[in-house]
């Protein structure tokens, strides 16, 4: 670095050459002026060349041309050289006023320079806070107008916030006070539809407990009445225990002789039909035209009807173990239906559309459906010799249970088999009789006969099945015309051809299963049939 120093005294080359001038240390010579000149020289090229007051290097001292060897010296030359040596020697020796004053000028350069750097510094670091601090104020200044600036803004921006936070409020408000119309509208519609559907379930609730107790109170008196038919049962019981024995010797005794005039009648008949059967071909041709059928077809239809159900799909149904539980479920159902069933329209119409559905299910083309049919005639048959034995009025609300479900495909067949078997082919007016090569267990049971059966519950038993065939013949429920094998007519036809066999009204079981039939069928026997019904009774009265 350089330092410029104002020059207030004279220049350095001048009072350099002043005091080399002025030496006492110079021998005067001829050559003085040109060496002075040279001394100037070298002093300007040293003060200009960085600053510095010595010289770069040796070779550029300024030396004396050295003589060439040649003539001897004059005296002056020698003088000359001497004083050279001489001033030569003492600079050696000798402090120099000049070196000291230089080395002084330029520490008080130096001492200058660093003042006026110092000073530069100073005037340079007030000059950079006062701008710094003029800055800083109009920072502060631009920030509190920028603040101010902002601070308007934010406030224009919350206004114009706040209304429209006011306007959305009041939208809200709006929107809010139409939602909730809308909720208590809807609100006092579902109310009104749960109070109408509280009321309907309170209403259903009261009809079903009024049908329980309804029930009930059937239930407790089929109860009643089952426990008196119970007791007189087991009382009659008691009372025939004694004479058991004498009842079976006497019935061992009618058996034989019942087998003997049945072989008598057998004989009677078969000569009587080889000659009727020549007499009556014509009319039975005719007969068959009419649909008119013989107590003996009658029957043989029953027991073909029984057999192709009992030993042909029932037998299929219960060795496939699906079909069986099924079959079962079926079975236990319909006879639980069967058994609560009352005399009162509702409760018949939904009994027997219960049974309706479950049976109607099923395909009719599987062996599952004439099963389910022969399951529902069984039960039906049941509920007759239990129930309608012990009080007539229940033939009338289970007449139109069967009535209604004659909608059923081949239910009539079935149930009108069943009947005619069970029965010991009474309903028909058939005289069962031995075949050949049939043992007395199956003619017995084929007869209407049952294991540990006395008389009285035999005539108990049939008699229920004739009353609830008959009331069903009967029955005012019907709105259509009947099946076959329960028209109406068929009142004639049992008591005629009980009349015309000899061999069923002269048995104890006549007087009663027709005391059945009329106690059930009587006055539509008179309607139907006017004078010619009384002839009839008169007949039987006979």
């Amino acid at each position: 670095m350089r330092f410029g120093v104002k020059p207030e005294r004279p220049s350095f080359p001048s009072r350099a050459k002043l005091r080399l001038n002025e030496s006492t240390y110079k021998v005067p010579s001829d050559t003085e002026e040109s060496s002075g000149e040279e001394f100037e020289e070298a002093v300007v090229e040293s003060s200009d060349s960085e600053d510095s007051f010595f010289y770069a290097s040796e070779s550029e001292i300024p030396t004396k041309g050295r003589r060439i060897h040649g003539p001897p010296k004059s005296t002056s030359e020698q003088r000359e050289l001497t004083e050279a040596m001489a001033s030569i020697k003492l600079h050696s020796t000798h402090s120099d006023p000049l070196t000291e004053w230089v080395k002084q000028n330029q520490k008080e350069a130096f001492e200058i320079a660093q003042a006026r750097i110092r000073r530069s510094q100073t005037a340079m670091t007030n000059l950079y806070l006062t701008a710094a601090k003029i800055t800083q104020t109009s920072m502060e200044v631009t920030l509190k107008e920028q603040e101010l600036r902002i601070a308007s803004e934010v406030q224009a921006r919350q206004r114009a916030r706040e209304e429209e936070e006011k306007r959305e409020q009041s939208r809200w408000e709006a929107r809010n006070k139409a939602i909730w119309d809308q909720v208590d509208k809807v609100a006092a519609t579902v109310e009104a539809r749960l109070e109408a559907e509280r009321k309907a379930v309170e209403f259903e609730k009261q009809k079903q407990e009024a049908e329980k107790r309804k029930i009930e109170e059937e239930r407790r008196k089929r109860e009643d009445a089952e426990r008196e038919r119970r007791e007189k049962a087991e009382a009659e019981k008691r009372r025939i225990a004694e004479e058991k024995e004498q009842e079976k010797e006497r019935a061992k005794e009618e058996e034989r002789r019942r087998q003997e005039a049945e072989e008598r009648e057998r004989k009677e008949v078969e000569e009587r039909k080889r000659r009727e059967k020549e007499e009556l071909s014509k009319v039975d041709t005719e007969r068959r035209q009419a649909g008119i059928t013989t107590p003996s077809e009658d029957w043989d239809r029953a027991l073909e009807i029984t057999t192709n159900v009992k030993h042909g799909h029932l037998k299929r149904v219960k060795e496939d173990s699906i079909q069986r539980r099924q079959w079962s479920a079926i079975r236990r159902g319909v006879t639980l239906r069967i058994g609560q069933l009352t005399d009162d329209n509702a409760e018949i119409t939904r009994i027997s559309n219960q049974i309706f559905d479950t049976i109607r299910a099923l395909d009719p083309s599987s062996d599952l459906y004439p099963a389910a049919l022969s399951a529902l005639a069984k039960a039906i048959i049941l509920q007759a010799e239990t129930e309608v034995t012990a009080k007539l009025d229940t033939a009338g609300p289970l007449a139109a249970v069967v009535i209604n479900l004659f909608n059923l495909p081949g239910f009539e067949e079935v149930l009108w088999a069943k009947m005619v078997t069970r029965g010991g082919g009474w309903i028909i007016g058939n005289y069962v009789m031995k075949r050949q090569g049939q043992n007395d267990k199956e003619f017995r049971k084929l007869a209407g006969y049952r294991e540990d059966e006395t008389q009285v519950d035999r005539q108990t038993r049939i008699g229920g099945i004739v009353s609830l065939y008959f009331a069903i013949c009967t029955s005012p429920r019907a709105v259509s015309m009947l099946p076959t094998p329960f028209w109406p007519t068929k009142i004639w036809s049992f008591l005629t051809r009980i009349l015309g066999e000899p061999r069923l009204s002269k048995q104890s079981l006549a007087p009663y299963v027709m005391y059945s039939c009329l106690e059930v069928a009587a006055p539509t026997g008179l309607t139907m049939f006017g004078k010619q019904w009384l002839k009839l009774l008169i007949a039987i009265g006979q």
